[in-house]
């Protein structure tokens, strides 16, 4: 009888799939829920020591801080690769893994990309528009739509907490503004991309499309052939103090790093002309938070629509309840399109390492 090689897999996937039944048939898979480092180094040193391949799913280490020092010390000592699902790889020491002959592979995903420019998308209208605000005021005593339209007009913004205050008015106004805000068109308005990668492209091609002006924030600029590929137009600038007379709605697309910590602080937003919005779907803390909430609070940032956080998976809590503000749990590419890809693909990539055929890889390192 052959023994199958073994692969471990963390976090959870759709085992129904046809692909995971095919995967089970050519391996021993084990599932396994981490609950503790001292557990988990335990048994990768005993009941899991075997273990030629993990497959890490959404949220994967991130229990126990990510697969790096003890971790990665004391991992099993047949480990040959981990598969994760994401396109990022933050938590893994990739050259740590390298030293010890241990393949990292990810999943790039242009469904992921998609997904997020569609949330970046769905904020830009929101940070325009000011929907969240009538949505949320639609209840109680102003569930008639044309008092609570016009309550809105006459009112005013509580900038400190994010809240309009009303009282109601009778009547049936167009809703031109809400408490003071002007609700614009996103057209001809100046979005500023930073980050210019594929997603941030995408993101480009759907915020030209509802007539906005693109400039993006990269090392280099496109070349002329590059630039024809978009289908779009755009200006590039070299930093954001080139943009900051003419941003109307600040993008954050970029990759976490040193170098980007904190790019978006109290000192750039008060260099920023003009009131502006913001949208972030890179890294938590390219946005130092208590510099976005005093901009938030003395009128500067006009909207922040955010996906991921600085102190993650914490939110800090003055963002929390302001209707200036919308904040998703770090959801931008989760759609069941991209979940089953993910894992098809870190599939595959565990199979073409383990039965060696040939077949091309994701590899990080």
């Amino acid at each position: 009888m052959t023994i199958k090689q073994k692969v471990l897999f963390i976090g959870k996937l759709n085992t129904e799939c046809v692909e995971y039944l095919q995967f089970a048939k050519r391996f021993e898979c084990i599932h396994y829920q981490i609950t503790s480092m001292q557990e988990l180094i335990h048994d990768f040193q005993h009941k899991l020591s075997d273990v030629e391949a993990i497959y890490a799913g959404w949220g994967g280490f991130d229990i126990v801080g990510g697969f790096n020092g003890d971790v990665l010390d004391f991992c099993p000592p047949h480990l040959k690769m981990v598969a994760i699902c994401s396109i990022g790889f933050d938590g893994y020491d990739v050259q740590g893994m390298a030293k010890k002959n241990i393949i990292l592979t990810n999943v790039p995903s242009m469904i992921a990309s998609e997904a997020v420019a569609d949330l970046v998308l769905y904020n830009t209208i929101q940070s325009f528009r000011n929907f969240k605000i009538f949505e949320q005021n639609l209840q109680g005593k102003y569930s008639n739509t044309g008092t609570l339209r016009t309550s809105l007009v006459h009112g005013k913004f509580d900038q400190f907490t994010g809240q309009p205050i009303l009282k109601p008015v009778i009547g049936n106004s167009f809703s031109h503004s809400v408490c003071g805000k002007e609700i614009l068109s996103p057209r001809k308005h100046n979005a500023v991309i930073v980050g210019f990668g594929s997603i941030g492209k995408l993101i480009g091609h759907r915020l030209s499309a509802i007539g906005m002006n693109i400039h993006y924030i990269k090392r280099s600029k496109l070349s002329p052939f590059e630039e024809l590929e978009l289908n779009y137009k755009t200006t590039y600038h070299a930093n954001l103090d080139e943009v900051k007379d003419i941003v109307d709605l600040l993008i954050i697309a970029c990759p976490g790093s040193a170098q980007t910590k904190h790019m978006v602080n109290g000192s750039l937003i008060n260099s920023i002309s003009k009131p502006f919005r913001i949208i972030n779907i890179g890294r938590g803390y390219i946005i130092d938070e208590p510099a976005l909430v005093d901009g938030l609070r003395n009128g500067k940032i006009l909207f922040a629509g955010l996906d991921v956080f600085e102190n993650e998976p914490t939110v800090n809590p003055d963002l929390i309840g302001r209707q200036d503000v919308v904040l998703t749990p770090h959801i931008g590419s989760s759609t069941t399109e991209n979940y089953n890809y993910t894992m098809c693909t870190a599939m595959e990539n565990i199979e073409h390492v383990l039965l060696n055929t040939g077949g091309k890889i994701t590899n990080v390192n």
